[in-house]
Parts: C-alpha cells; structure tokens; sequence
C-alpha cells in the first residue's frame, strides 16, 4: 500500500496540478503541499484531507487510508445529484475537471468559447 505522501503527490499530479496550484486551491502555502507529499514531512489535517480529496477528484477514504478505489463515488439518495447527470462518459468527466482546474476568472471566456463552437455547428 503506498504512503499517504505518495497518495497525496499521484492524486495531485493525475489532476495535474503543481504544487503551488493545489495549495492556492485548498487555501495552504506551497511548503504544506511540500511536507505532505515528503515521506518524513508531516500530514496534512483531516479538514486538508478533504479538500485535497475534493480538488483532484479522489475518494476521500482511498486518500487517507489507502483502502477502496482511488476513484471518487457518489451515494445516491432520492435528494442526491447524480454524477451521471453531469458526465455521461469519460470524455465528459474530462472535460469537467480540466474546467475545475481553470482559475476562475478563465470561466466565463471557456463558456463563451463553447457556446461559439455550439452555434457554429447548428
């Protein structure tokens, strides 16, 4: 099983971030990012955990434990939102968390962006 900073340091880098990206991204400075993914740095708190989780998109268990599947799930219940509903294929699970990735200020050039494309072919 690898080390929670082996975990921390693939789960960054599948979601292609850099350091300095993924501590602007959950509110920490760079050298935190740096302890945690170091095997005799520290680790991060469970509230870190979370947000690192939830940026790269992987399940918060797999992450702090190394047990299940990387892979993110979402529990459905008659309230929940489906990820289904927003990904219908990997394509499209590509597309959404490239557009996590964006600063936020990109988002509404992206947006704009696809709408053109979408008219062009209609």
């Amino acid at each position: 099983m690898a080390a929670l900073a082996d975990r921390i340091k693939d789960s960054r880098k599948v979601a292609r971030l850099t350091q300095a990206e993924l501590a602007r991204r959950i509110g920490v400075q760079p050298s935190a990012v740096a302890q945690w993914e170091s095997t005799r740095g520290t680790a991060p708190t469970v509230q870190n955990l979370i947000k690192i989780a939830t940026v790269t998109s992987v399940s918060f268990e797999w992450l702090a434990t190394g047990r299940g599947s990387s892979r993110r799930r979402v529990h459905v219940d008659s309230t929940a939102i489906r990820v289904d509903d927003f990904a219908h294929n990997e394509f499209e699970e590509q597309m959404l968390m490239l557009a996590r990735q964006l600063p936020t200020g990109l988002h509404k050039s992206l947006t704009e962006f696809l709408n053109a494309l979408t008219k062009r072919r209609k």
